[in-house]
């Protein structure tokens, strides 16, 4: 039970002299003022930058080569076919320019021969050139030279050497060896003349001087990045008579 006490001394607290209680003002009440944020003002997003794709660069000339060694089958023949009209554009480079063509040999046969070793042996060139396939263009099995492909481009690459085989513009329907040599020649360059459209002599088959030096003519281009590396051109080969 509270004691009363406690109570009488409140009351006398706030009961004057006059024997009235004081009234006590309550407080005022506390009115809460909202803060108004003005937004922020609204920018429109800047376009994205424009990106300039780079063009590749052109493709550079290679060095010019000290020696070349273009080794092949009869379409290399200096005579009249691609080596005639061919080692005068290496010379004019300050090149010296070996050709080495072998009658009617295909791939195995030139790769089994070991022929390669000792011309690049006696030659040292730093470039090497190489004119095979057309006589394998019949072959029942083209897929069986593959081997016989990458052992040749071995030989011919060894020590970082520059080498191309240039695959010949085709006498008449291969049975695959054109596309066996594309897929094996890493890491020789591959330039395609299948499509190129040659005058040849009157056996159908080789070059005449204007077909080797047509064929010369396009290789170069492409040797010094002038030109493409098929060229696009009808494949009908071209009869002509005569040398």
């Amino acid at each position: 039970m509270r004691s009363d006490s406690t109570f009488g001394f409140a009351c006398l607290a706030l009961i004057g002299c006059s024997g009235h209680a004081s009234v006590v003002a309550a407080p005022a009440p506390v009115v809460a003022t909202a803060t108004v944020v003005e937004p922020a003002p609204v920018r429109e997003a800047s376009p994205p930058p424009v990106v300039t794709a780079t063009p590749a660069p052109a493709a550079q000339n290679p060095a010019p080569p000290k020696v070349v060694l273009h080794l092949g089958d009869s379409m290399v023949d200096p005579y009249n076919g691609l080596a005639k009209a061919l080692g005068p554009k290496f010379e004019a480079l300050g090149a010296r320019y070996y050709d080495d063509s072998e009658q009617s040999v295909g791939i195995a046969v030139y790769d089994r021969e070991k022929r390669i070793d000792l011309l690049i042996a006696r030659r040292a060139p730093d470039l090497v050139l190489i004119t095979l396939g057309a006589n394998d263009v019949s072959v029942p099995f083209p897929a069986a030279l593959a081997k016989h492909v990458q052992s040749i481009v071995r030989r011919a690459a060894a020590s970082g050497r520059a080498c191309y085989w240039l695959l010949p513009p085709p006498w008449k329907k291969d049975t695959g060896v054109l596309d066996v040599i594309r897929a094996n020649a890493a890491p020789c360059k591959v330039f395609d003349a299948s499509n190129l459209k040659i005058a040849r002599r009157a056996d159908g088959i080789h070059p005449n001087a204007a077909g080797g030096a047509k064929w010369a003519e396009a290789f170069f281009a492409y040797y010094e990045g002038t030109g493409p590396a098929v060229p696009n051109e009808a494949a009908e080969p071209t009869v002509t008579a005569g040398p």
